[in-house]
């Protein structure tokens, strides 16, 4: 079975949790539409982070260390191919 591992330490000591309830953007949408600006209080607040106990590095689930060197790897092979300078030269 594969281990997660920190994307940027390669630590395997991980923690995870959900993110709460924000009381700052429930004042803040409050303030700016009135009642209806609570609920954004809320949003994005069922997602799960995982912290690296090493370096304290954030992230979510599947950005782990393997992850992170197979995106590395993608972006590399797509800068090397001639559409993509090519679109990069037109814009």
């Amino acid at each position: 079975m594969d281990e997660i591992k920190c994307p940027k330490c390669g630590s395997t000591q991980l923690t995870s949790g959900k993110k709460g309830f924000s009381g700052k953007k429930a004042v803040a949408g409050a303030v700016l539409t009135g009642g209806i600006g609570i609920l954004a209080g809320t949003i994005g607040s069922n997602k799960i982070k995982i912290t690296c106990l090493k370096c304290g590095t954030r992230f979510k689930p599947g950005e782990d260390l393997d992850s992170a060197k197979a995106k590395k790897i993608q972006q590399q092979k797509a800068m090397k191919s001639p559409g993509f300078w090519i679109f990069l030269y037109l814009f």
